[in-house]
């Protein structure tokens, strides 16, 4: 019997099953066991394991699917379509791991993991506008939540077991309608790409969180590989300024740097501008890199003026590895630093709170704080490199001006200024409760006596006017200098 007959007979008992058993066939001398509650499989193009199960899956002639049985049998083979995880609800990355991307993270599956340059791959041509339309064979179809297709960057070889950082994603469908043949036509632009490619494909149920996943083998555009490895996209994030500085970085395979090309911008410049200059420099003068978007007709790169689109590439045999710094330029501007004080007057021994909450940078750049006490005997401050500090006073033996100074700085400029304090004596043989505004919220209409600013005593106004002596408002009410100080105080 030859293959042709041998996979039509395999496809005619397989549609006629209907349910698990087993089935003695005269074409093998083994025990067969189809399980119909499976879920399904990419048909056009095969993906690695149905077209293991299409050529001969007890004597497979394909040594890629010979190698797979003799990791796990030939078991998997028949069970094609039921590489899942019951549990994924989405979450493929922490269920299917590094290494066992085709096997979906279970061993059952294994052989299809094996890090081969041989396994079967199937040409495919993209429509007139870019497209094809993928086909998958859903045994047991289910509602959906999406779909997402990825691809083997340019470079990968298959020398080693296939990883997530070694795909991009190209295509991303809803809930495609099933057909009556129980197809799905999986319509998907084909990424700019030549030469042998995997094609994974993760199938997110939305009635269950069960998903599936599927390897396959493919070779796009005239089957050439291109020299040029796809190392991920160039992102240009914000505008940059006069001065700036990009800098692509090479390293090899070892980690040492290989190559150095630094790009300066001439004049502020915006994200999709400044993207495609650099990409221009770097096309003109590396030896290993370039950026833009590749046409595999010719395998040639262009840059384009976006802020996303441009790639970068290496050449593919060398294995390299990129970084790209950007420096920011212009002319640094000066931090502006702002004093806020409690009070600016201390009547014998007291304490001021000091903030410099206010303090801005034009750039938005994080400030660092440096505080420190100028003139005044007896005075501590309770830090010196924090945003607030509180600075703490002796009784003094003479009036004093307290002189204390905070520095701002965004690490290339400092701003400072000072902030005067009073200190006087208290009245000799005055009485008073407290020192305004300390004691705001206990004052007594009629009765509280404080100390004013002014080194004077006031006396809360009696009821009803009194209210306003306990409103914590300075510029309006504080005794002496506030706008309505007499509407609250009268004074001594």
């Amino acid at each position: 019997m030859n293959h042709l007959t041998y996979n039509r007979l395999l496809k005619t008992l397989l549609a006629q099953v209907t349910k698990v058993g087993t089935i003695f066939s005269t074409v093998f001398c083994t025990l067969v066991t189809v399980e119909v509650d499976a879920h399904g499989t990419m048909e056009v193009p095969e993906s690695r394991i149905y077209n293991c199960f299409l050529n001969n899956p007890e004597v497979p002639s394909d040594p890629a699917c010979s190698a797979a049985k003799a990791v796990g049998g030939t078991q998997p083979f028949y069970d094609w379509n039921e590489i899942n995880q019951a549990n994924a609800a989405g979450n493929h990355r922490a269920l299917v791991p590094d290494g066992e991307l085709c096997s979906g993270g279970r061993s059952k599956y294994a052989g299809m993991d094996l890090p081969r340059d041989d396994w079967q791959a199937t040409p495919i041509t993209p429509k007139a506008d870019g497209s094809f339309d993928f086909t998958f064979w859903g045994t047991a179809p289910h509602a959906t939540d999406e779909w997402v297709f990825y691809i083997t960057r340019s470079g990968y070889t298959g020398s080693e077991p296939l990883k997530w950082d070694d795909l991009f994603e190209f295509c991303r469908l809803g809930n495609v309608p099933v057909g009556a043949d129980k197809r799905y036509t999986l319509n998907c632009p084909l990424p700019q790409l030549t030469g042998k490619h995997v094609i994974y494909t993760t199938w997110q149920r939305s009635d269950s969180p069960e998903a599936f996943y599927t390897c396959t083998d493919v070779v796009l555009g005239n089957g050439s590989a291109s020299q040029w490895a796809d190392e991920g996209s160039l992102q240009a994030q914000s505008d940059l300024a006069q001065g700036s500085q990009i800098t692509l970085r090479l390293f090899n395979s070892a980690g040492n740097d290989l190559e150095s090309v630094t790009y300066t911008l001439d004049q502020n410049a915006a994200a999709a501008d400044w993207a495609y200059e650099f990409a221009s420099l770097i096309n003109a003068e590396s030896q290993y890199a370039r950026i833009g978007v590749l046409d595999p007709a010719t395998d040639t790169i262009e840059p384009v003026s976006s802020s996303s689109e441009n790639r970068v590439y290496t050449l593919a045999d060398l294995i390299l590895s990129h970084e790209i710094d950007i420096q920011t330029g212009g002319t640094n501007q000066a931090p502006t630093a702002v004093v806020t004080a409690s009070s600016d007057h201390i009547v014998g021994a007291g304490s001021v709170e000091l903030s410099a909450a206010q303090s801005t940078d034009p750039e938005g750049t994080p400030l660092s704080y440096q505080w420190a006490v100028l003139s005044g005997a007896g005075v501590s401050l309770s830090a010196v490199d924090t945003v607030e500090v509180t600075l703490s006073a002796d009784a003094p033996l003479a009036a004093q001006n307290i002189l204390v100074e905070l520095s701002v700085s965004d690490g290339q400029a400092t701003h400072t200024v000072t902030q005067l304090i009073e200190q006087s004596l208290p009245s000799s043989g005055d009485d008073y409760d407290y020192e305004y505004p300390a004691g705001i919220g206990r004052y007594v209409p009629g009765e509280s006596i404080v100390l004013g600013s002014d080194n004077q005593r006031y006396q809360c106004r009696p009821a009803p006017e009194g209210q306003w002596c306990n409103i914590n408002s300075p510029f309006h009410y504080a005794p002496g200098s506030g706008t309505n100080w007499q509407d609250a105080w009268i004074k001594l």
